[in-house]
């Protein structure tokens, strides 16, 4: 058996697209588990993962663990700067803001949330409480994350004095401020086959789900985001991402070239 066909063959039964792993990296790091298991072949390994729930899951965080940095993709954090958080902000009632990150990694995009709030908004809202939820399947990326330890090439697009403000640097390593951390709460939640959380504001979904996962799961996220959302929350996706065709129904593009949508709401 090929790689392609073990590809083929599991990735519908972890709800994914197989084509997205195609690239060398992913192959390495599945014979690397291979070995691990005392196999050979990737038609052994396809029965162990068959048979194996933990495997099963073990396999899914290795195909599908996302690279992120600080303040990734500019464009975007500057529209939520401009736009969004004080389209969100306007006459706000309740005291919190309530923002999630879907897929959060080792924590780079919650906390660049948190430094924006910080930089931008915290003393102009001070009655107004941020409160981010990081969500991930892989635990131990979530504890990286709550560790809050970050190499340069992490921040390469994160303003000079942000780092000046919040960071501080020992052995070449960049330490995030507990002051920046308290906002984001980690969490491990695999939102394929787990319940949403419910009243956010903003929820960002990047580079995870509408890449990887099969037209059948994309939908099925989307529909958890849309009942998770308030009424005007909005959804942010990657870059180079695109919603399933029956989007319209659920979401309307508010910055199409961000990839920035706000709930539908056929009332208004």
């Amino acid at each position: 058996m090929s790689f392609d066909e073990f590809l083929k063959e599991v990735a519908p039964r972890l709800g994914l697209q197989w084509r997205p792993f195609q690239r060398r990296g992913v192959k390495r790091k599945v014979e690397r588990r291979i070995i691990e298991l005392g196999f050979s072949r990737f038609d052994e390994y396809l029965l162990r993962v068959q048979k194996d729930p933990e495997e099963k899951s073990r396999l899914s965080k290795i195909l599908t663990v996302t690279i992120s940095r600080f303040f990734r993709d500019k464009e975007v954090f500057d529209t939520l700067e401009t736009s969004v958080l004080p389209a969100v902000l306007k006459n706000r009632e309740k005291k919190e803001l309530n923002v999630w990150s879907i897929g959060c990694a080792s924590g780079e995009e919650p906390y660049s949330v948190s430094l924006l709030w910080k930089e931008k908004f915290k003393k102009d809202f001070p009655g107004v409480r941020l409160s981010i939820l990081a969500t991930d399947i892989d635990e131990k990326m979530l504890r990286r994350a709550e560790e809050g330890r970050y190499k340069k090439s992490s921040l390469r697009e994160t303003p000079q004095e942000v780092l000046e403000n919040f960071f501080k640097k020992e052995d070449g390593i960049l330490i995030l401020y507990p002051s920046v951390k308290k906002s984001v709460g980690f969490k491990r939640h695999d939102i394929l086959r787990e319940e949403p959380f419910p009243g956010m504001d903003i929820i960002f979904c990047r580079n995870l789900t509408f890449t990887y996962f099969s037209k059948e799961s994309q939908m099925k996220v989307l529909k958890k985001i849309f009942s998770s959302l308030k009424e005007k929350g909005y959804l942010v996706i990657g870059r180079d991402e695109s919603l399933p065709l029956t989007f319209p129904t659920l979401f309307i593009p508010i910055f199409p070239t961000q990839k920035i949508y706000r709930k539908f709401n056929p009332n208004r």
